[in-house]
């Protein structure tokens, strides 16, 4: 029995430590900007270890994938693609230890040689609530939102901002204007607000550039209709 103590105990202290991890583990997931990028072979390294992204969609959050912040600064591999050696490529990835649920926004770049850039949000409920509206301008030119009787600006620098209308489910008014000439409407729709429906919302520029409207991503999410999510608990 003793000789069985040391073996025992290593057991209780290695499950004490990946007890530990998966508390401080991040789940991150990944959105990819189009058909073409989610067709892709892509998987996500942490330096160690590589989870290749399955049933990737261009207008629904991935799968979480758990993140352990380490020394090795975390990677998307390209794995349809190979340096001049023969090695997969990789994309740097700028995540946050600070970050509680990050969504990973898989762009198009012809000019890396993965064809790909990433770009992360905070998508943690408790900093994007349900109910609320979260715009990412990715125009390049400043615009103004009206979201019921909320009117906020929308940088153009990719900085999220938020609108939660409140109140009872109901159809609101959304418009969007280029700053610098209010008169002239780019976006005019009513949609419907309901509390238990997040809506990301990616401003980009219109099919038409001659008459400077602007097209809308809309990735909505219904805590009604999924599991709960995974995040990062603190300690």
């Amino acid at each position: 029995m003793k000789a069985q103590r040391p073996n025992s105990f290593s057991k209780i202290i290695f499950c004490f430590l990946a007890l530990i991890l998966t508390l401080h583990a991040t789940p991150i997931r990944f959105l990819p900007w189009d058909e073409s990028i989610a067709a892709r072979k892509i998987s996500f390294s942490n330096g160690t270890d590589s989870v290749e992204l399955r049933d990737l969609h261009p207008h629904k959050r991935s799968e979480p994938v758990n993140w352990t912040p380490t020394e090795v600064p975390p990677v998307l591999v390209a794995l349809d693609r190979t340096t001049a050696d023969g090695k997969p490529v990789t994309v740097a990835l700028k995540l946050s230890a600070e970050m509680n649920s990050p969504l990973v926004l898989i762009l198009p770049d012809a000019k890396h040689p993965s064809g790909l850039r990433c770009f992360v949000i905070e998508d943690s409920t408790n900093s994007f609530g349900w109910g609320t509206q979260r715009f990412i301008n990715a125009t390049g030119k400043e615009l103004m939102v009206r979201s019921d009787k909320i009117t906020k600006t929308l940088p153009g620098t990719w900085k999220a901002i938020d609108i939660d209308p409140g109140g009872v489910a109901r159809n609101v008014g959304i418009q969007l204007a280029a700053r610098d000439n209010l008169t002239a409407i780019l976006y005019s729709a009513v949609w419907e607000h309901d509390a238990n429906v997040r809506k990301l919302i990616i401003v980009v520029p219109g099919t038409d550039t001659q008459s400077g409207t602007v097209d809308l991503k809309i990735i909505p999410e219904d805590r009604r209709s999924m599991p709960a999510r995974p995040t990062k608990q603190d300690t």
